[in-house]
């Protein structure tokens, strides 16, 4: 049950940086940046090297294929960095560091799930009125604006995650983890 909603949390901060601006059609692009929920199981594990990244910023490939912009904060490797053993190692992660970022990840899974049903459920109202043909102007445009509040609440309840994750670590673990990404 906790990996099936930890799994389910990082697709939620995948879809969070790849969904980009509105499209013309409203509609997000097919799935989570790097093909498949960001932190699952895959190659090289969570946050290991070819893995999907952990919805902190796009590939490169994608941002260029997408034309999707990055919005939010970007802040470590792919997944659930801080669990893998080889960023724990480069960057100097402690267990007591790992505990609080794991606690600080557990409390924040509420309201970044909220906040993404939030925008699917906007999401799916602005699909609906993409698929009528006889649709205003005006509804269309509310819609449009529900979706991208709710996008921009996803994106500011992730970005509050990441932050407090940083704060837990030092400048120079801090540097160390960038130059992972």
């Amino acid at each position: 049950m906790k990996k099936q909603f930890v799994t389910i949390a990082f697709a939620v901060l995948g879809l969070v940086v790849g969904m980009g601006n509105v499209q013309a059609q409203g509609r997000p692009p097919a799935g989570p940046p790097g093909g498949g929920p960001p932190g699952a199981p895959g190659p090289g594990g969570p946050g290991g090297p070819g893995g999907p990244n952990n919805g902190t910023a796009p590939s490169s490939n994608a941002r260029q294929s997408t034309g999707a912009q990055h919005s939010g904060l970007r802040f470590g490797p792919a997944g659930r960095w801080w669990d893998d053993k080889s960023v724990i190692r480069e960057v100097g992660i402690s267990k007591d560091q790992q505990r609080k970022m794991d606690s600080i990840f557990d409390a924040n899974k509420p309201a970044i799930l909220a906040a993404y049903k939030t925008f699917l459920n906007d999401q799916s109202k602005l699909d609906a009125l993409n698929k009528d043909s006889s649709v205003d102007q005006s509804p269309l445009f509310a819609a449009i604006d529900a979706v991208s509040q709710a996008r921009a609440a996803l994106q500011k309840s992730t970005s509050q995650m990441l932050l407090q994750i940083r704060q837990e670590m030092n400048t120079d673990q801090i540097n160390k983890l960038e130059k992972l990404k």
